[in-house]
């Protein structure tokens, strides 16, 4: 299978071993600061803190467990509570908005050109996508991990996965 992947994507194949490990450093950071962007986005009362918006989901804000019904984000949460799980929401989405904007690819204009396994549950899903510019990426679920880009576009974009754990 993988001698597909790399026939069928050559290019996406080469460049993800480099963009891994900006990916992990992104989530590290993301985690790292954490506290520190729920704390700004509870000083300043608003739930969105652009300077550091490459850090956490781009699909939502920092109150997206709330804004998307996620069990155990209390829509009436305030003060400690509610700074906590704006932590748990950046260390549940961190890096998103980087992997999606700065690592990721625009949806608009693909096509899905292979794919091999069910992507849901998640037991081994291989996918390789055309993109409108002609440039193919990769995608594969096992479980757990990914590797590549994720296979269905969120708001939009192809975030780049690099979860081996």
């Amino acid at each position: 299978m993988l001698w597909k992947i790399l026939r069928l994507a050559p290019l996406s194949c080469a460049v993800y071993p480099f963009l891994m490990p900006v990916s992990w450093l992104v989530t590290l950071t993301a985690w790292a600061l954490s506290p520190l962007i729920a704390g700004i986005s509870m000083a300043t009362g608003k739930n969105e803190v652009r300077l550091f918006s490459l850090l956490y989901t781009h699909d939502a804000s920092l109150d997206g467990g709330i804004e998307q019904s996620i069990d155990g984000y209390d829509p009436t949460a305030t003060g400690f509570k509610l700074w906590w799980q704006r932590v748990c929401w950046i260390c549940r989405n961190p890096g998103g908005r980087f992997n999606g904007f700065v690592l990721g690819y625009p949806s608009d204009g693909s096509k899905l050109i292979f794919k091999s396994g069910e992507p849901y549950p998640p037991v081994s899903y291989w996918s390789v996508i055309e993109l409108k510019s002609g440039r193919r990426i990769f995608g594969y679920r096992h479980k757990g991990r990914w590797f590549g880009w994720k296979h269905e576009a969120i708001a939009g974009r192809y975030l780049l996965k690099a979860k081996p754990f």
